[in-house]
């Protein structure tokens, strides 16, 4: 009876351990796969082209990935295209990133022009400036002109600026309110305080998908939050047709620009009101319209006498030097 009652309470103790290492095995197992869900890279020509392979297995190791569009508008990043496409193949989502070059307003809002057109069906956009080509006086008003461009562009869809902390307080400080998140590059031990949406806090983490090192960031919002939905493909001729739009969802839509009834029927009793006074002004301006044209005919063979002149000109080749861009600095 006594050796009864031992085996039971020594198996009871060896179930309870049991359950208990099943338990912590179990935690164990949830945190690392939630650290790897919550963890992206960002990927560039230096990492090379994807292989449908490697496409494949990032669908299963990242929550989304953050491709370069551009070094500044003039160089286009020379895997954006591939790797796009095969991210589209094995529904891997992607937000894309322009190394920004710009050295005013007028050339960061060119910048985020052109990295709407290469990337239109982005599900998010950001603004890395590391780099400085513009002095810190007017460094805040370009980098907000690079955002106040983009946005009517991208509706809803999250609009980043990633950067060092040092660089940021220098360069942009004041225009980082305009943006939706701050993408923080920080390679250090402790995670920095300042508030963030994205942190990039290494750039050695071995990616098992790509086999290689890469940069590598932790998410501080929902996967959600950086990716909402785009409705509808987008093309550069749908954005010239119509006007793009945001609706609560975060769906970006192409919709026809629209006048409403009233503004139309507005517009057409105006019309006839003035119909009378028109045709009255269109009669004493017709003789006027002929002593234009003969004018323009004249201008016009002005103007191909003017080319005859120039037409001897040699056409000098012009010489594409490819310029090595190097690799982005750490701090």
């Amino acid at each position: 009876m006594i050796k009864l009652k031992f085996k039971s309470i020594l198996m009871t103790m060896v179930a309870s351990l049991a359950l208990t290492t099943g338990i912590g095995a179990i935690e164990s197992y949830n945190t690392h796969a939630n650290a790897s869900s919550r963890t992206v890279y960002d990927l560039s020509e230096w990492q090379g082209r994807l292989t449908n392979k490697e496409a494949k297995n990032l669908s299963k190791e990242v929550p989304f990935a953050i491709l370069r569009v551009q070094y500044g508008s003039s160089y286009s990043d020379r895997t954006f295209k591939h790797n796009k496409a095969l991210l589209d193949k094995y529904n891997v989502p992607y937000g894309v990133y322009s190394f920004s070059r710009y050295n005013s307003s007028d050339s960061a809002a060119r910048e985020a022009r052109d990295l709407y057109h290469r990337a239109p069906n982005a599900k998010f956009y950001v603004n890395d400036f590391e780099v400085a080509s513009i002095s810190r006086s007017r460094s805040n008003a370009a980098t907000a002109k690079w955002v106040n461009t983009l946005r009517p562009l991208v509706g809803s869809r999250k609009i980043l600026f990633y950067s060092y902390l040092s660089f940021m307080k220098t360069y942009a400080s004041q225009a980082l309110s305009k943006y939706d998140g701050y993408w923080l590059a920080s390679y250090t031990k402790n995670e920095p305080s300042i508030a963030h949406v994205l942190w990039q806090y290494t750039d050695r983490h071995y990616s098992s998908a790509l086999h290689k090192k890469v940069d590598a960031s932790k998410l501080r919002e929902q996967k959600s939050w950086f990716l909402g939905t785009v409705s509808n493909q987008v093309t550069n001729n749908d954005v010239s047709k119509g006007q793009k739009v945001g609706n609560r969802n975060g769906n970006t839509e192409i919709k026809p620009t629209a006048v409403s009834k009233k503004k139309t029927a507005k517009v057409i009793s105006l019309a006839a009101k003035k119909s009378s006074s028109k045709k009255i002004k269109h009669h004493k301006k017709k003789h006027a319209k002929k002593s234009v044209k003969k004018h323009h005919k004249k201008k016009h063979v002005k103007k191909l006498h003017h080319k005859k002149k120039h037409h001897k000109k040699k056409h000098v080749k012009k010489i594409h030097h490819k310029k090595k861009h190097h690799k982005k600095t750490r701090s």
